[in-house]
């Protein structure tokens, strides 16, 4: 499905996670996008960050407001692959495979966390929390060349970074990955599955935090709007 310009995979969570290892075992360098709507909305009203989810190899639908579009505009039933079931998948893979992991991203104390969990289970090469200047860690990254890194810095920061410095990088998956270092550490908890089902899963998380998240709502309203209006408004600007 064509959005703002960007191409979002339809393919069965199968076939993308087969995608995924094999460019993660043939060394290629990789760009992951998990696209929700409001990581959509900033690609429809911000031409640089449209830019960088252009270029990026995959964009794997996450939300349930692709999902709603899909069915709504096109009537076609895209499957959902969210991030954090992505990330968990590359995890268990990565046991048998002898894969590389970095994890960059969430506070020092969550993302430590979640290196104590993994690090007896996969082979986490290192790790660094998301609130750093510049570059952050890529010098560290480039030496220790892991096969896979997590970016959980939220976008758009997280496709910024990854869009920015991956021809630094000789091989590695980067994907991002917004809150699951949250999820994977425990700190908090995950939708139950029949919420996760019904679509509502961005307003449970909305309820774990609603003095923070109090746009999102809007931002949701208004990222269905303009993907309902979407040809019609780019018509309108050809026109004009």
């Amino acid at each position: 499905m064509e959005l703002f310009e960007i191409e979002i995979l339809e393919l069965p969570k199968d076939e993308i996670l087969d995608a995924l290892i094999n460019r993660i075992d043939n060394e290629k360098r990789t760009f992951v996008v998990t696209a929700n709507a409001l990581i959509m909305l900033r690609v429809a009203k911000d031409p640089e960050y449209r830019r960088a989810i252009k270029e990026s190899d995959f964009v794997v639908p996450d939300g349930f407001g692709i999902h709603l579009v899909g069915k709504l505009k096109h009537k076609r039933d895209i499957p959902r692959y969210p991030g954090v079931d992505i990330m968990r998948d590359l995890l268990e893979i990565g046991k048998k495979r002898k894969w590389k992991f970095y994890f960059l991203g969430a506070k020092e104390e969550v993302v430590e966390r979640l290196w104590k969990i993994y690090k007896d289970q996969v082979n986490v090469v290192g790790y660094h929390h998301g609130y750093f200047g510049g570059e952050g860690p890529v010098s560290e990254i480039v030496s220790l060349k892991p096969d896979v890194v997590f970016v959980a810095m939220g976008a758009p920061k997280q496709e910024f970074w990854i869009w920015r410095n991956l021809e630094k990088f000789e091989k590695g998956l980067f994907m991002g990955v917004g809150g699951s270092f949250d999820v994977l550490s425990g700190v908090k908890r995950r939708a139950p599955d029949w919420v996760i089902k019904m679509g509502f899963e961005w307003a449970y998380r909305f309820f774990q935090s609603p003095s923070k998240r109090w746009k999102v709502p809007f931002q949701i309203g208004e990222f269905l709007i303009r993907a309902l209006l979407y040809r019609e408004e780019k018509a309108g600007n050809e026109e004009g």
